[in-house]
């Protein structure tokens, strides 16, 4: 339990991340014996919500070649200054939320601009939504779209 929520990696008391640890985290969690590349599945999409998504980054960051992809729900970036490897047009869904009390209003959009420096093509949508899921299931409204659009089946 992480203040109001749940998260499965340590904050600052300022609710800031420990870039070190997420990444040192991440690691461990697609090395030969961690819980990600375990399944055995190649070519994944990262699918985060809240901590998640954050994770979800990291690990994108660090095995780009691993995932197809990513969702990613409520996220923030993992620092202000973060740098993805080349990601060569991976396709990024972010949905934020507006009145979002979890997060900085700037925080979507950090994320968006790191990947896009990485050159990711990042489809951002900023919901009038708090921290949770948006009403009218606006999350899954947007994100089936945008599946079917990059990952046809």
């Amino acid at each position: 339990m992480d203040g109001e929520g749940f998260t499965f990696f340590k904050r600052r008391s300022d609710r800031s991340i420990p870039p070190e640890e997420l990444m040192a985290l991440a690691r461990e969690s697609i090395s030969a014996n961690g819980f990600v590349l375990a399944c055995g599945l190649k070519d994944m999409l990262v699918v985060g919500y809240s901590s998640g998504a954050i994770f979800g980054t990291a690990l994108l960051a660090l095995a780009p070649e691993n995932f197809v992809g990513a969702i990613l729900l409520r996220p923030q970036p993992i620092s202000d200054d973060f740098t993805f490897p080349e990601l060569s047009g991976k396709p990024v869904l972010i949905i934020s939320g507006l009145r979002d009390n979890r997060r900085e209003p700037q925080h979507a959009s950090q994320v968006a601009e790191q990947l896009i420096a990485a050159i990711a093509v990042v489809t951002h949508h900023a919901l009038d939504s708090g921290h949770g899921w948006a009403a009218n299931d606006d999350d899954l409204v947007l994100a089936r779209p945008w599946m079917d659009e990059n990952f046809p089946t």
